[in-house]
């Protein structure tokens, strides 16, 4: 079927294209227009023709929507995320992340908790650290509070650091996480690698150890525990040897944390209250130059 429209002659009845001006059968003139033959067909085919037309062109524009927003996908997946100005990379998914409650427990190379270190000028101490949960990505940060007593130099992981004794005295090294933290008591001295004296001056034993255990531990050495704002918690000092009668001394670091109240004369046992809400507080329990060092979370209390 064609699209030209087809007249048909007056004088031998035939059809032919309406672009002639006479019959190509009989040659007779076209009178005026002619006798238009029926469209039907024709109008038929055109709207065919148009629907594929159309048809057509929504696939091309389908094609090109789907060829531009696509790209590369191997591009598109090595590419960093800048979306929101911080770039993530391998391996650095959701950084410097802390959550709460995070524990850090410090270790001397035998295995030991590290609550304190003595060493004489020229020792190295090597000390690791072990952080709970393991999830946390945030490397251990080790300071010193004095340089010219003890130096601190830590591995790339930041997990062991090696201390070097460098001149008599008293300093702490901290290792830090985020927001958690542990300060390890560092005595450097000439004696401090000679066997202690076991007795003192007057015959009495001298502590060569010392562990805190509260109320709820069984017994067990405590690293880190929380209190709430008015909670009173009973903590018991262990003496090694048994026989040592120099009394325990207590102390804290925030004094308006935490209350500290003796429940017998060798300081052996007190009770803690919580009494600000002051986040970790580092508590101390000393006898004959021996300390052990534990942490409370004073939190506010719970309504």
């Amino acid at each position: 079927m064609s699209l030209i429209p087809q007249v048909k002659c007056g004088r031998c009845d035939r059809t032919y294209s309406g672009l002639r001006s006479r019959c190509p059968y009989c040659g007779a003139h076209r009178h005026k227009k002619g006798k238009r033959v029926s469209d039907g067909d024709n109008a038929t085919w055109k709207l065919i023709i148009g629907i594929l037309l159309i048809v057509v062109l929504i696939a091309a524009v389908i094609v090109i929507l789907v060829t531009g927003s696509s790209g590369d996908p191997e591009e598109s997946r090595d590419k960093p995320n800048t979306s929101d100005g911080v770039t993530d990379l391998p391996g650095n998914s959701n950084p410097g992340t802390t959550p709460a409650g995070t524990q850090l427990a410090v270790t001397l190379s035998d295995g030991s908790a590290a609550s304190s270190v003595t060493a004489k000028a020229g020792d190295e101490v090597q000390l690791t650290v072990t952080v709970t949960p393991d999830t946390v990505t945030d490397k251990p940060v080790w300071t010193t509070s004095d340089e010219n007593i003890v130096k601190v130099e830590a591995d790339e992981t930041g997990m062991t650091a090696k201390l070097t004794a460098v001149a008599d005295g008293t300093a702490a090294v901290t290792v830090t996480v985020g927001d958690a933290k542990a300060d390890i008591p560092v005595t450097v001295g000439d004696n401090s690698g000679t066997t202690p004296p076991t007795t003192n001056p007057g015959g009495t034993a001298v502590a060569s150890a010392i562990e805190v255990s509260s109320q709820y531990s069984k017994g067990k050495p405590i690293e880190d525990n929380t209190l709430h704002v008015g909670e009173k918690v009973t903590y018991t000092a262990k003496v090694t040897p048994s026989t040592v009668t120099s009394k325990v001394t207590w102390s804290c670091d925030t004094e308006d944390a935490l209350e500290i109240v003796e429940l017998d004369e060798t300081g052996l046992k007190v009770r803690i209250t919580c009494v600000g809400a002051k986040g970790y507080v580092h508590v101390t329990a000393t006898v004959d130059g021996v300390s052990y060092d534990f942490r409370i979370q004073c939190v506010k209390a719970v309504s």
